[in-house]
């Protein structure tokens, strides 16, 4: 199938097995941002060593063999804990480059930079390591504040086109409650960028039908993070919605899994349900609710390894 950039290093696609495509392990939001003060700061850091390889053990255990890293420099990337966890759990981990969003955090000297400087930077974590070692990310991620993005967002937004056009890796795009995501559509069309290689994550905070089909209609992948969160709604919701899009033929473009970046999802923290909760619980019921089981297994299967795959540079 091709080769996938994990932490420990290339390994083909088809070695990812049972994949969360938008997950974190080691987290440390205390850069800035609303989400790194107070009781969401304290609940957002990820910072206990021995825990990150216990919730990695449990997930190997549990028949989980890919988590992809979803903590960036400016929310407390931690290239080393990343590695030891691999190392220790067996898991395969792959990690990005790039940015969240400006509400959660941004080096000041982001305003000052080009789209170049940008660049540069993502290509050197893409091909030479992060943070002064030879580990190297695999993807980029971007995102956008809610209902608006700001102009270093859209900064980092064509610079991540850009620079994963030059290295072969996917970019994928953090959205605040579900929002934004036509408008990340359209800069990235703007950039000549081909929109298979481009990910949307959170869109079920926002579980708008025509949203979602207008971004599968421009050629993008969807992850559905929210299952199981019931402090949002009910997971009815998004499941009729899942199975709409593929109704619509979109089977291909959808990905499924849990974002847990808090304390409080992880039993090793003291809090619940933990990784194995959407392969344990939330797959077997889209199987017992009609859905076809090759179709659910592309969303934790199929579509993560091609779409992680990277391709040929341009």
């Amino acid at each position: 199938m091709g080769t996938v950039r994990t932490i420990l290093g290339d390994i083909d696609a088809k070695e990812m097995g049972f994949t969360m495509p938008h997950e974190h392990i080691r987290t440390d939001p205390a850069g800035g941002g609303t989400k790194a003060v107070g009781h969401e700061g304290s609940d957002h850091a990820l910072d206990d060593q021995e825990k990150a390889v216990e919730i990695c053990v449990a997930y190997k255990q549990g028949g989980g063999d890919t988590l992809v890293e979803a903590t960036p420099k400016t929310w407390g990337r931690n290239t080393p804990g990343m590695v030891e966890a691999a190392e220790k759990s067996g898991v395969h981990v792959i990690a990005c480059c790039g940015v969240i969003c400006e509400e959660h955090g941004m080096d000041p000297k982001t305003s000052e930079l080009t789209i170049n400087d940008l660049v540069d930077e993502m290509i050197g974590d893409i091909t030479e390591g992060m943070d002064g070692t030879s580990h190297k990310a695999g993807w980029i991620k971007c995102g956008t504040a809610y209902m608006q993005v700001t102009a270093n967002e859209e900064k980092f937004i064509r610079a991540g086109a850009r620079a994963a056009t030059k290295t072969g890796v996917p970019l994928h795009a953090h959205t605040s409650n579900g929002t934004m995501g036509i408008e990340i559509c359209e800069i990235l069309q703007d950039e000549k960028f081909d929109m298979s290689r481009m990910i949307i994550a959170h869109v079920d905070r926002n579980p708008d039908l025509w949203y979602h089909r207008e971004m599968c209609k421009a050629g993008v992948s969807l992850i559905y993070d929210g299952p199981g969160k019931a402090k949002y709604y009910p997971d009815t919701i998004r499941i009729d919605i899942l199975r709409q899009l593929v109704a619509d033929g979109y089977e291909d473009q959808l990905m499924i899994c849990n974002d847990f970046g808090r304390k409080s999802y992880h039993a090793p923290y003291g809090g619940a349900p933990g990784l194995l909760w959407l392969k344990d619980r939330f797959v077997p019921r889209l199987i017992s609710e009609g859905f076809d089981p090759e179709v659910v297994h592309k969303f934790n299967y199929e579509n993560p390894q091609r779409i992680y795959t990277m391709v040929d540079p341009a």
